[in-house]
Parts: C-alpha cells; structure tokens; sequence
C-alpha cells in the first residue's frame, strides 16, 4: 500500500509490500526518483534501515551522481549495490542471495526499501522472492506485491522466468546467513569493508 505523501507522487510513490504475519521487518518500494537526490532525507522519513539499489552504475551516474558516492559511504548496514539491467536478470545465484539477504534483514526487525529505475520490474523480482522465502506462496506473492505496489513484479519473460525457476514451485524456506559480501553462488558472507554491501557474481555488474 502507498505510505507515502503528495511530494512523492510524481515519482511513484512508495509503497509498503505485505510480509506475512510474525516477521517483524518491513518492505518498502519505490523509483529511484524518489531515492536519488537525498537517500539520507528519505531513510529517515520512512525509518528506513537498509536501501536496496538495483540500478546499474552507469544509469546511476547518469541519473544521480552523488548517489554512487553514497552507496559506498553509507556503509553495509545501511546501503546494498546490487546492479541488474533494465528489464533484464542477473546471474540465477546473485538473484537468490541478494534476495536472502532481504530476508535476513527483515527477519531481524529492519525496514528494507527496495529500488531500482522505476520501482517495479527489478524490484518486483526481488520482493517476490523475499515473500516467498518468508512463507508465502508464489502465486500468491506475485499477487500480493502488484496489489500493494501496481505493476510490480516482473516486467520482461527473463523476469518471470527467472522467479519461475528460483521459487516458482516453493513455499517458503526462511532466511539464512547474515547481511555481508554475497558471491554468484547465493552464500552469504561475512559484513564487508569500508563500503555498501557488495554483490557480486558474472553478470552482476559494478561492484561498489
């Protein structure tokens, strides 16, 4: 559902995703429009814990300078730079492991916003199988997250495939691991160095 006032609606919005009940944390979505030009002003006006950066480096550079500099400066707790094309998928590996680190988060009680461009095919990718691995259903899940945030979920056929291949027939197994360096093979790590969380794996893109 929609959290957010009038001043974020000519960039979408922010909406919230439904986690299932007795998870403590919470999923929030949104353009980069929203994000860009102040993370730091947006983080506090929804108390958000972790931002989740889908966009790709270049699109970033081009779109908002500063915002490359802060991923890095923000810290591992605070910010994530998982790249992936515009309608596109990244590596099966890198997918689930950034989704499980998601989950992890919102397993420990933290507000997680989720965006990329526009807020809903990479997004959406992401979500789905964060509320799948919380417990949820996938169909159930793809429904859910376009009915809180319409026209979220996967947005080309590798999007949908990709979900279809990862969680498309589970429901559920939880979060594992913690927050930290996550390889192309979907394991978690330990917290990393002096930046934002990096991703990384063969098609993931700029490391950060």
């Amino acid at each position: 559902m929609k959290v957010s006032g009038p001043h974020h609606d000519a960039a979408g919005g922010v909406h919230r995703l439904p986690v299932p009940h007795g998870v403590s944390g919470a999923l929030l979505a949104c353009a980069f429009d929203v994000v860009g030009p102040d993370p730091d002003a947006v983080m506090v006006e929804f108390a958000v814990d972790t931002v989740v950066c889908l966009v790709e480096s270049d699109e970033v550079d081009r779109r908002f300078p500063t915002y490359a500099g802060w991923l890095v400066a923000a810290g591992p707790d605070r910010a994530v730079h998982s790249p992936a094309p515009d309608h596109g998928v990244v590596a099966d590996g890198v997918a689930a492991a950034v989704a499980a680190d998601v989950v992890v988060r919102l397993e420990a009680g933290m507000t997680v916003l989720l965006h990329c461009g526009g807020g809903y095919g990479r997004t959406g990718v992401v979500a789905v199988q964060a509320l799948v691995a919380l417990g949820r259903g996938f169909e159930d899940s793809l429904v859910a997250v376009r009915a809180a945030r319409p026209a979220c979920g996967p947005q080309s056929d590798a999007q949908d495939e990709q979900l279809r291949r990862l969680v498309g027939g589970a429901g559920g197994t939880g979060g594992t691991g913690g927050p930290g360096i996550i390889d192309g093979t979907g394991g978690t790590g330990g917290t990393g160095g002096t930046g934002g969380t990096r991703i990384h794996g063969d098609t993931a893109g700029a490391v950060l």
